[in-house]
């Protein structure tokens, strides 16, 4: 076992090490930071690499909890975008927190993560001031947004050209990788309702299989989501394209079942709810959500109402981007929507 990763090599600890150095050191520049905490899967020890040619490269981001004094307003968004090249990773989240709420921090998963899976870094120790949450217990609503925010990881790595063409091998590591995130976040979601929570991708697996025994296809996607996750490799061994499906499939049972409950199938219960915008029936808590939820539905539903959602998406998409949208096929929506949301959250 590594400092950061799974693997046991030095070099990948080093080169983490020498990447974090310098993200401590660009915020100390510019921020009165009180700490700096290394958060995500290289904060808990899962994080991500993968060593091709002797250079290794971090596959996701890092994420980076610094505890500010209140008087700091510091932009650490355009920050990280700033710094992501310097250290040669595609993301980096910097997220401040300021130091008089940390004693009265809620239940989040976002601080539950902070609290147990990060990291010390740099300055002093206030994590100790974080209250310490209930084993497992954290605010059930998170479970919900964890779920609509792996949305955009299922639109943007997938796209219809892969059923008529071969995928090329960036894009299928792409596609395996965000696909992953997908089927992390139902069983993420699942875990957080059951009131069995933890911080470790490891851990979760191991929980949610002794409570489901009988899902046995998330079980089995989930296997695969957290040994690529561990050990990410360009030969996977696997079909891309098939996982994002079954992942997909298992996605929107997911949703259904826990945010549009009822008899009728998922896909039915959730197109009646996005079917009327109002209050009673929302899901989701942006536009862009509800057109990406649309067109994952699509992917899903029987002949007789993919035209149906089509029309839909096709129609909101165009309300929420103020443009008028000519081609009406699920590809270019896909494209357009996903454009749309990096150009509003990125």
């Amino acid at each position: 076992m590594g400092i950061y990763t799974v693997l046991t090599n030095k070099e990948v600890d080093d080169h983490v090490n020498k990447d974090l150095q310098h993200i401590v050191e660009r915020i100390r520049q510019v921020s009165s930071a009180r700490e700096i905490i290394l958060g995500g899967g290289f904060g808990r020890g899962e994080g991500s690499v993968i060593i091709e040619q002797n250079e290794i490269k971090p596959v996701n981001d890092y994420d980076l909890f610094v505890i500010v004094p209140d008087d700091d307003n510091n932009d650490f968004r355009s920050l990280g975008k700033i710094i992501a090249p310097e250290i040669k990773i595609r993301l980096l989240d910097i997220i401040p927190v300021k130091d008089s709420t940390l004693s009265t921090l809620p239940p989040t998963q976002f601080y539950y993560d902070m609290k147990y899976g990060g990291r010390h870094l740099w300055g002093e120790n206030l994590l100790e001031m974080v209250p310490m949450y209930k084993e497992g217990h954290i605010d059930h609503d998170a479970g919900r947004t964890i779920l609509i925010n792996r949305l955009i990881c299922a639109i943007e790595a997938f796209s219809e050209d892969f059923e008529s063409r071969s995928i090329l091998e960036e894009e299928e590591f792409f596609l395996i990788n965000q696909t992953g995130k997908v089927v992390s976040s139902c069983i993420e979601a699942q875990l957080i309702f059951k009131n069995r929570y933890h911080h470790s991708i490891r851990e979760r697996q191991k929980i949610f299989e002794s409570l489901f025994p009988g899902n046995e296809r998330l079980i089995k996607l989930n296997r695969r989501a957290t040994e690529f996750k561990l050990r990410p490799s360009r030969s996977p061994g696997f079909d891309g394209v098939v996982y994002w499906k079954e992942a997909v499939s298992e996605y929107i049972k997911v949703i259904s079942d826990s945010l549009a409950p009822g008899f009728m199938s998922p896909v039915r219960r959730l197109w009646r709810k996005l079917k009327k915008k109002n209050w009673e029936n929302k899901i989701t808590n942006t536009d862009v959500e509800r057109v990406e939820l649309m067109l994952l539905l699509y992917r899903e539903a029987p002949s007789l109402i993919k035209k149906d959602i089509l029309i839909k998406a096709k129609n909101e998409l165009e309300k929420v981007s103020k443009t008028s949208i000519e081609n009406d096929g699920w590809e270019n929506l896909r494209k357009t929507t996903t454009d749309l949301w990096h150009s509003f959250y990125h």
